[in-house]
């Protein structure tokens, strides 16, 4: 194979291969010239080599196994269980492969001069942190950013504006455009325990549509939560399918804008066919209803934390779109190269989340003491959400390593319909292993990995027919998918709603369900409408 024939003369890009960069030959030659290194290769044909294809479907299906019986069966936690699952990959991969590329050609990195057991964890360990590398500094503004809006009163101010913009009589559509922004900085959890005591005072206003209020919320906020980047899920699916993060911002608001409504009109439906009142809630949620701000930042500072990050990466993914990658014109690659400075998903975020932590001073007057512990709060919830999600990056790098992508390669190859058939299978893929294990994200890192090793191909061969960020939207319209007792969501929606488990069930999980059929089908039509290719 052309990158085994390459593992020492060639080191692998650094931001797809973090194993295989640590584990290079100290004796390896410095990077070359894509034709260059093409032109040396050419003179060596590859060695022919056995492979066994029930060797990396055994490993996918012990890996998968082992994930879903620890979390579902044994409630382990999802790091443990997914670092678990990697390790039992692991097992199944010669000792001569230490990595894998994931361009131009994806393909396992071999060196025989480090061929021994202590690859099994090594590659875990590598993979671990190569995946920190692509999604960590991401998730740590955002679990920053998220604190600051909530702590400053940001989010409150976008709440309020929002109502004050649409009125009473469209508060429904107020909750809905509040949880879709809020849900983009901010977890799907955090954003539904800010926006249900308003519609508790909204009902107690109008006395109806209370299922209404909360399924408008659930609407706007579990769209953006798997659609649009920074939240973990459709963040690591970018990163497994190589995908600019801008791209997938702009495909996820442009899907994730009219699935929302249409999850509005769902619920409006649901509120009309169960019209269910408001019940006492008791403990800690109840005193939750009574916090108020007394001094809250204007609509525009409010909404620059969210809008920040969005439009500096969105103008360089679009600057590059008109150019082109490879412009010659000398000024116009000045300017793309400083635009790629600003542009950057890392600098966006950090920017923003200075800007939050701004606001906090500004606004709150909050000291620098408590500037410091409001960061600390944030990462240490963010922390856990980096663990996991890099977990989930290891267990997708292993899986890539077992060259499950050969086993499945036959079967897309040259096919027309190859396209709309990696669609179906990703959107199923996804809402099974939700369904399975109940955490859309979880759902989101398995699913990418396996979709990856299919569409990787066939997006190098011209084969794929659309651009691979509709992938992303496809399989987080998926992790949306059933969701039931297994997903904390579900218990979020039900215990803050004050709901039973019953309402829940034919609310919630019917709410989600047609969001994730709309999501669906929605990225199919646009991917045949406007390709991107």
């Amino acid at each position: 194979m052309a990158f085994a024939q390459r593992g020492n003369a060639q080191e692998p890009a650094p931001e797809n291969t973090a194993a295989a960069t640590e584990s290079a030959s100290p004796n390896s030659t410095p990077p070359q010239d894509t034709d260059e290194a093409a032109d040396q290769a050419s003179p060596v044909a590859p060695q022919p080599r056995d492979f066994n294809a029930w060797r990396p479907l055994a490993a996918m299906c012990l890996g998968i196994t082992v994930v879903l019986g620890l979390m579902i069966g044994l409630k382990v936690h999802a790091f443990f269980a997914l670092i678990l699952g990697a390790l039992v990959i692991s097992c199944w991969i010669p000792l001569d492969v230490v990595g894998f590329v994931k361009s131009p050609v994806p393909d396992v990195v071999r060196n025989a001069s480090q061929a021994a057991p202590i690859q099994i964890v090594n590659r875990v360990t590598n993979s671990l942190g190569g995946a920190v590398s692509g999604i960590g500094i991401l998730i740590a503004m955002a679990a920053i950013i998220g604190k600051c809006m909530l702590v400053s009163g940001a989010a409150d101010r976008i709440v309020k504006s929002a109502l004050a913009i649409f009125g009473e009589k469209r508060a429904a559509l107020a909750m809905m455009v509040s949880g879709f922004i809020l849900s983009i900085p901010v977890f799907f959890d955090t954003v539904f325990y800010l926006l249900v005591p308003l519609a508790r005072s909204l009902y107690r206003r109008t006395g109806k549509n209370y299922l209404l209020y909360l399924g408008a919320i659930a609407a706007g906020g579990a769209v953006t939560h798997t659609l649009v980047p920074p939240t973990p899920g459709p963040l690591l699916v970018a990163e497994a399918l190589e995908v600019s993060i801008g791209t997938v911002m702009l495909i996820g608001l442009c899907v994730g804008i009219p699935s929302a409504a249409i999850g509005l009109l769902a619920a409006a439906w649901l509120n009309k066919k169960m019209p269910i009142e408001m019940r006492p809630m008791a403990g800690s949620g109840a005193a939750a209803e009574e916090k108020e701000f007394t001094v809250l930042p204007s609509l525009p500072m409010a909404i620059i934390p969210v809008l920040l990050p969005v439009l500096l990466i969105s103008i360089e993914t679009i600057f590059s779109t008109m150019v082109g990658k490879n412009p010659t014109n000398e000024n116009i690659q000045t300017i793309q190269s400083w635009l790629k400075l600003i542009g950057s998903p890392n600098l966006a975020m950090i920017l923003a989340a200075i800007f939050a932590i701004f606001l906090c001073w500004k606004v709150q007057k909050h000291s620098l003491k408590a500037l410091a512990d409001h960061v600390e709060d944030a990462l240490l919830s963010g922390g856990v959400i980096i663990l996991i999600t890099a977990a989930g990056g290891a267990f997708g790098g292993l899986l890539a390593m077992t060259e499950i992508q050969l086993v499945v390669k036959s079967l897309f190859e040259g096919n027309e319909s190859g396209g709309l058939i990696v669609l179906v299978v990703a959107f199923g893929l996804s809402a099974a292993l939700k369904i399975a294990q109940g955490s859309s994200t979880v759902a989101m890192i398995i699913s990418s990995s396996l979709v990856s090793s299919i569409a990787l191909p066939l997006a190098a061969s011209d084969n794929l027919g659309f651009h691979p960020a509709y992938l992303v939207s496809v399989i987080g319209s998926g992790s949306l998918m059933g969701s039931w007792m297994n997903d904390s969501g579900f218990w979020v929606f039900s215990k803050m709603g004050v709901l039973t488990e019953g309402e829940t069930l034919r609310s919630w999980t019917v709410l989600l369900s047609i969001l994730s059929i709309s999501g669906f089908l929605l990225t199919t039509l646009m991917a045949t409408i406007f390709p991107l290719v």
